[in-house]
């Protein structure tokens, strides 16, 4: 896993920084001995390993798989239990723990309120959070930029009282990295300390570490871990020199700096007249530009007017379209009622041909029964009765 400058890696951080890690699980092995740990926010696992040699289960978790993966890999131990998950919502039962442990975790969380909460919803009565975050004047002050990693730091005032809100019994331990001055012989037989008395100052802290309980607590002792590895006077001496190499770099490059200053105010001097010249012929191409603007402008205007004209005479033919479609429409209406009429005189023409025909039947009914009783009357008058008839005054 590749060291990104936030996430502590033993064997790519720096010795000092990494003992500023180490010293935090130091400090809570005096309290897992025997009892149920979770070591939130756990990273490759290092710090899980060292607890694991005091405490009875540890219960190591990350929300990062890829470190919980290395550190199952590099660190395992058989009373470790490798988790991924959120340090705000714990995979883990009510009242199942008797210390956890958040070493450098708290500031990375948005609801950081949530990790309180679910510490205290996992211990035991009588259990113990172990929490640390960095001091965040001095942290601010000792960093050219904010941490990008960092959600929310917090400074002493702040840190107790949210602490104190979940857990009523909290003690707070300053941690600083001291310089310390160490006698060894080359059998070490037992351990002599001595801790020069000094006043407590939390704005001046590195990190706080608190100890947290629902119930009372008995005892603080101070905690001095003197490390094997790194050399804070020897590291503080080659950051010296580096930022002495660093001035030196600036020093030169400011010289240079000065150097092509002059040059560039030489040929300032020198190139003045042609400049004056460029701005001339600059002023002179403006001015042009300017009155073609302004004849643009007039082109503008008339193609303005022409287009308001255009509009008027589109909303005359509008009108006119519009009168026009009414007379049609008229029109129209006109024809479907004379075509009506005609219909319907055609329908009156129909039946007076229909009348005509029948007449004409009669008519000729009449002409045939007319030529019948004309033949009959004919037969009559020929007849010898009709003619003795006449002949004695009996017919007419």
């Amino acid at each position: 896993m590749e060291f990104t400058g936030e996430r502590v890696i033993p064997g790519q951080t720096d010795p000092d920084l990494l003992n500023e890690h180490v010293a935090r699980y130091r400090f809570a092995e005096a309290l897992v001995g025997g009892r149920r740990v979770a070591d939130l926010g756990c990273g490759v696992g290092y710090g899980s390993k060292i607890l694991a040699a005091k405490a009875a289960q540890v219960f190591a978790l990350d929300f990062a798989p890829d470190a919980v993966a290395q550190g199952r890999t590099h660190f395992d131990a058989p009373n470790v239990r490798w988790l991924s998950g959120d340090a705000s919502r714990l995979p883990l039962a009510d009242d199942s723990l008797d210390v956890v442990v958040a070493f450098e975790v708290i500031e990375h969380l948005a609801d950081w309120r949530g990790l309180l909460a679910e510490a205290r919803r996992v211990l035991h009565r009588d259990g113990q959070l172990l929490v640390s975050t960095p001091n965040r004047p001095y942290y601010e002050e000792s960093r050219s930029e904010p941490n990008p990693f960092h959600v929310h730091e917090f400074d002493y005032a702040e840190f107790k009282q949210e602490l104190e809100a979940v857990f009523p019994h909290t003690t707070i331990f300053l941690e600083n990295h001291t310089n310390a001055i160490a006698f060894t012989p080359l059998h070490t037989q037992g351990l002599r300390t001595q801790l020069e008395p000094r006043e407590a100052r939390p704005e001046e802290a590195h990190f706080f570490l608190a100890v947290c309980s629902d119930r009372p607590q008995f005892g603080s002792p101070a905690f001095v871990y003197l490390p094997a590895s790194g050399n804070v006077l020897r590291d503080r001496e080659l950051h010296i020199a580096k930022l002495e190499r660093e001035l030196a770099q600036k020093t030169d490059w400011l010289e240079e700096a000065k150097v092509g200053l002059r040059k560039m105010t030489e040929l300032r001097l020198a190139d003045q007249k042609e400049t004056q010249a460029a701005i001339d012929r600059l002023e002179a191409e403006i001015a042009e530009k300017a009155a073609w603007a302004e004849k643009a402008d007039q082109a503008v205007a008339e193609a303005q007017k022409q287009i308001e004209r255009l509009e008027a005479e589109l909303h005359e033919r509008a009108a006119w379209v519009a009168e026009v479609e009414a007379d049609r429409a008229k029109v129209e209406r006109l024809r479907q009622e004379a075509q009506a009429e005609v219909e319907k005189a055609a329908g009156i023409i129909d039946v007076l041909e229909e009348r005509v025909i029948e007449r004409s039947k009669w008519a000729q009914s009449l002409d045939t029964e007319v030529l019948r009783l004309r033949e009959r009357l004919q037969a009559i008058y020929a007849s010898p009765a009709y003619k003795i008839g006449r002949r004695l005054r009996l017919a007419p």
